[in-house]
């Protein structure tokens, strides 16, 4: 057999299990649950892999929510892994799509169980919970999770098939002003007002907004910003996302935040604090031999293929952060086209028959990429090249 073969065999194994997909994917969509509660999402996906031969560790890296699954053909080889995610969008249901996504990464590491026995290696399929805003991918790399991967692959859910992929890199941080309180209007000398830096700290990113132009962002909002107006309140606070495309200069930006608020607590006499608020997410860097592979498998298929574009949505992933330890790649499949994620609409259209059809081409054109890399050594060796070219570039 040619790779051309192998894959045919491997689109006919994933329209053989579609019937099975697509009842995963209606449960999850029927049973939408958020940030690390994803009971029941998880307990179908575990037992639909056990299913189909895999050995199963429900509550992997500690995460009650987590699912690795793991075929080893028991000869060496590859470990080829597909990554999904089952998380609902807080008080919005699967209005991201990721009801297909675990369906699309299960598909694919199914169809190439033969590959496996034949070329050697295994096929690890990883459920990570807490996408949207848990990071529960970032916790499961500092746990080892993906150690051990050779590939890490996820498709998202999206309104257009797009292969490449832009995220920015985020920090958020609470900045804390102590001062003096004292009647405001009575005794206003004996007090040291909390806000004062806080309302220069604003101004100051203002006015940096023209040097920063599009390489980064500073956004923020007073938090608190004292209890009544007729005291000089002792402590005040402010929220930041601090955010870039660039891993480097989104740190640059942070201790230049950091630095400036200190300055201020030392013109105005307050004390200053600062803490990071949640995890760090990283940009994402899809490694760019995959993507090629990918690219070509989904045009195989007939399925157009289009640039990444701003208007699909920018936001953060830790998928991100997978991509800086493994060599992977975050793409994405058309549900229905011209659909905004995060809407009613697109939650419904990923409970329809067009949620169907893209996990049926996601998983064969994933599958299809695992083909490429099993039957030809270089394929995997030019992606470890590209892995390291990008780890010498950015850091």
């Amino acid at each position: 057999m040619d790779v051309i073969d192998y894959k045919e065999m491997v689109q006919g194994r994933v329209q053989e299990l579609m019937p099975r997909l697509g009842e995963l994917a209606d449960y999850i969509h029927q049973h939408p649950e958020y940030n690390y509660q994803e009971f029941k999402s998880s307990a179908a996906v575990a037992d639909c892999l056990n299913q189909l031969g895999f050995a199963v560790e429900h509550g992997y890296c500690g995460l009650e929510t987590a699912v690795r699954a793991v075929y080893d053909s028991g000869k060496p080889g590859l470990n080829l892994g597909f990554i999904g995610e089952y998380d609902a969008v807080p008080g919005m249901g699967h209005s991201c799509g990721h009801n297909l996504m675990t369906p699309i990464a299960i598909g694919a590491a199914w169809a190439l169980k033969p590959l496996a026995d034949q070329f050697g290696g295994k096929i690890t399929v990883i459920g990570a919970p807490a996408e949207e805003g848990g990071g529960g991918k970032i916790v499961m790399l500092e746990r080892g999770g993906f150690d051990g991967l050779d590939t890490a692959m996820l498709i998202h859910s999206a309104s257009e098939t797009v292969v490449n992929d832009i995220s920015y890199s985020r920090t958020d941080v609470i900045v804390d002003f102590y001062g003096k309180t004292s009647h405001a209007a009575t005794w206003p000398e004996e007090g040291v007002s909390a806000l004062t830096p806080v309302l220069e700290l604003f101004n100051i990113i203002q006015a940096l907004r023209l040097e920063i132009a599009d390489r980064g962002k500073i956004i923020g909002i007073i938090s608190k910003g004292g209890e009544e107006p007729i005291y000089i309140p002792d402590h005040c606070q402010a929220k930041f996302t601090v955010r870039s495309f660039s891993m480097k200069y989104k740190w640059e930006l942070y201790h230049r935040l950091i630095d400036i608020c200190s300055h201020l607590a030392a013109i105005t006499g307050t004390r200053f604090e600062h803490q990071i608020d949640g995890y760090t997410y990283e940009d994402i860097r899809n490694n760019e031999v995959l993507e090629e592979l990918l690219q070509a498998n989904f045009q195989a298929l007939g399925e157009p293929v289009m640039p990444r574009r701003k208007e699909l949505g920018i936001g953060c992933t830790d998928m991100g952060d997978v991509t800086h330890k493994v060599p992977g790649l975050q793409s994405y499949i058309k549900v229905v086209p011209a659909l905004r994620g995060h809407t009613k609409e697109f939650e419904d259209a990923c409970g329809s028959p067009a949620g169907y059809r893209a996990i049926e081409v996601a998983a064969k054109a994933l599958a299809m990429s695992g083909a490429d890399l099993f039957t030809d050594p270089r394929a995997i060796e030019r992606v470890r090249r590209a892995f390291r070219e990008m780890k010498a570039k950015y850091e």
